[in-house]
């Protein structure tokens, strides 16, 4: 088995860093924040609520928030689908191995009477 290195280590953490649900909640509060509130600020009576244009700027645009949620969402459902892909294929293994097993006693077993009773 090779070893992994660093930087390889480094690269397989990142879906399973971007699905977190910290991460996630952070882009939904960002989404919250630079989506819903600047919405809300097109209403004159809650002006107060959209954010400024250097808050937008910091925190990201529209764009790159909803790209960064949905990247989340997606590394968490690939990296899931891939361990149970991973689990079948060693279950599927593990089971071929045991039928071989047990065809092989059959045999034994078939030989065995086929010599304990000759015709």
């Amino acid at each position: 088995m090779q070893k992994k290195s660093t930087i390889n280590k480094f690269l397989e953490a990142i879906p399973r860093i971007l699905s977190s649900p910290i991460s996630i909640a952070i882009f939904l509060f960002l989404f919250i924040y630079l989506v819903i509130f600047g919405i809300l600020g097109l209403i004159p009576q809650l002006k107060f609520l959209e954010p400024s244009n250097t808050s937008q700027l910091i925190l990201g645009n529209y764009t790159n928030v909803l790209s960064a949620l949905g990247a989340a969402i997606a590394a968490g459902v690939g990296t899931s689908v891939h361990k149970h892909v991973r689990a079948h294929r060693k279950q599927t293994a593990d089971l071929q191995v045991t039928v071989d097993r047990l065809e092989k006693k059959i045999d034994e077993l078939a030989k065995k009477i086929n010599a304990d009773n000759p015709k």
